[in-house]
């Protein structure tokens, strides 16, 4: 049985269970919905698993029906675990690029090994300056100068030799010109040189590799406790151990495809001769 699937289960039990114990008091919805400060609408709600009570509603309720003293505190229990478990499947959107540099950099501080796979165009972390600038510029609601402070103490994380950074990029997310030929050479380059750090590996999935697979988007882990996904708005965050769990196997699938060491600077550098050529 999956999470949600228990989730469901649960709530559907304390919808029964205060529904019984109105039943059992011999009052109608109109009088406990009176009696606990709430509409006869969100009650029957409630008693029909469409709408999870909060915890202080639970309370008024078990008072009310004059619940024993074991099942009110079984109920207001299980409303609580309820409420935390949505929090923690909650996703969580934040909005403004250095509001979202702000959040990453708190997880990234705690997480010893750091997973980025990137459909089309480079991840923040191996951005130069330049390339950072022309991204934001076409970002809304952008603010260059907040990110771009965050973003360099983000960099100066790379030095750190106790964490480890895994970038996975498929090919034409080097190819997808945001800028000048000259531009995105330089952010090739780039690479080339960050990727000689000893904590830092790079692997590019080339175009020609037999995927049999599909990702959807691009997206960034962060040990196994949390998964960041761009939007058009903003920036998602995914802390359900479950769906971290997704991500992790679908990363380590993906990895499988990549090119690395001797292939991989063939690859940077025919990408690079394309970008000058066609530039």
């Amino acid at each position: 049985m999956t999470a949600p699937e228990r989730s469901q289960l649960a709530r559907d039990r304390l919808s029964s269970e205060l529904r019984r114990l109105r039943t059992e008091a011999r009052m109608t919805g109109t009088a406990t919905a009176q009696a606990t400060g709430m509409s006869q609408s969100k009650l029957s709600k409630i008693e029909n698993s469409m709408l999870l009570p909060s915890v202080i509603d639970v309370k008024r309720l078990v008072a009310e029906l004059s619940a024993t003293r074991q099942t009110r505190l079984e109920l207001v229990e299980l409303a609580r675990q309820l409420h935390a478990e949505l929090e923690t499947r909650r996703v969580v959107l934040h909005r403004g690029a250095h509001r979202h540099q702000q959040a990453v950099t708190r997880i990234e501080t705690r997480a010893t090994t750091s997973r980025f796979f990137q459909l089309a165009g480079v991840p923040s972390l191996l951005q130069s300056e330049n390339y950072l600038r022309v991204v934001l510029a076409a970002t809304p609601h952008h603010e260059p100068d907040t990110a771009v402070t965050i973003l360099r103490t983000r960099h100066a994380r790379l030095d750190d030799p106790n964490k480890k950074f895994v970038f996975l990029l498929t090919e034409s997310a080097l190819r997808w010109r945001i800028g000048t030929a000259d531009l995105m050479c330089d952010q090739i380059d780039h690479l080339t040189l960050i990727m000689r750090r000893p904590n830092v590996q790079l692997g590019v999935v080339p175009w020609s590799a037999d995927a049999n697979m599909v990702a959807p988007h691009g997206f960034q882990v962060y040990d196994e406790r949390a998964v960041t996904v761009s939007v058009l708005t903003g920036n998602a965050m995914i802390t359900d151990a479950h769906d971290v769990r997704e991500y992790v196997s679908l990363f380590s699938r993906l990895e499988r495809l990549a090119a690395r060491g001797d292939q991989l600077k063939a690859l940077l550098s025919r990408i690079s001769k394309d970008h000058r050529r066609l530039g």
